[in-house]
């Protein structure tokens, strides 16, 4: 059986949930059937309250209100559509509510290093679910946000401390006799 990795997050809103679960739908099956979409389509299906959080180029097809400045890890809005669907190697399993205020997106990463997290952090963040909680697949980690786009991991649960390592120890010394 295969681990999978996850993000928990908070569930601040419930339409901003289902936006993004749609959004969410439409970069699986995307990257499932390797059907790369234009920048016009990711444009449309993204909510106009996650796209003020990417930044576009000045030649970039983008909307017409304001949007993020290019500062500290706000990410290109079509260099995010395209580390989803093309650049990260994960499969994506499912994204759902585990109680009233938290959810949780579960990933199976294909290889290390898959891409890393931050991405999908942001992409979380874009529809104002904070991450709370990430287990990328070397470690268990509480999420602390310093701003509205930048955070830091702090370890909780390793390999060395996560009770397999001392199973593992005690398998070991029972060979060596």
């Amino acid at each position: 059986m295969r681990k999978n990795e996850y993000i928990e997050f908070e569930l601040p809103d419930e339409r901003k949930f289902k936006d993004f679960l749609e959004v969410f739908r439409l970069i699986s099956e995307s990257k499932e059937n390797e059907d790369s979409k234009s920048e016009e389509f990711w444009l449309e299906k993204f909510p106009d309250y996650a796209l003020e959080n990417y930044y576009f180029a000045e030649s970039d097809l983008k909307p017409e209100f304001k949007t993020a400045d290019l500062d500290g890890e706000i990410w290109h809005f079509y260099t995010m559509t395209e580390h989803l669907v093309e650049n990260l190697e994960v499969e994506f399993l499912e994204c759902k509510r585990i109680n009233d205020s938290l959810g949780r997106l579960d990933f199976y990463a294909l290889s290390y290093p898959y891409g890393g997290i931050s991405g999908m952090t942001m992409f979380l963040k874009s529809f104002g679910l904070r991450a709370s909680k990430i287990d990328e697949g070397g470690g268990i980690y509480n999420v602390e946000w310093e701003s509205d786009s930048e955070f830091k991991m702090n370890k909780i649960k390793t390999v060395a401390n996560n009770g397999y390592n001392s199973l593992w120890q005690q398998i070991k010394k029972k060979f060596k006799k």
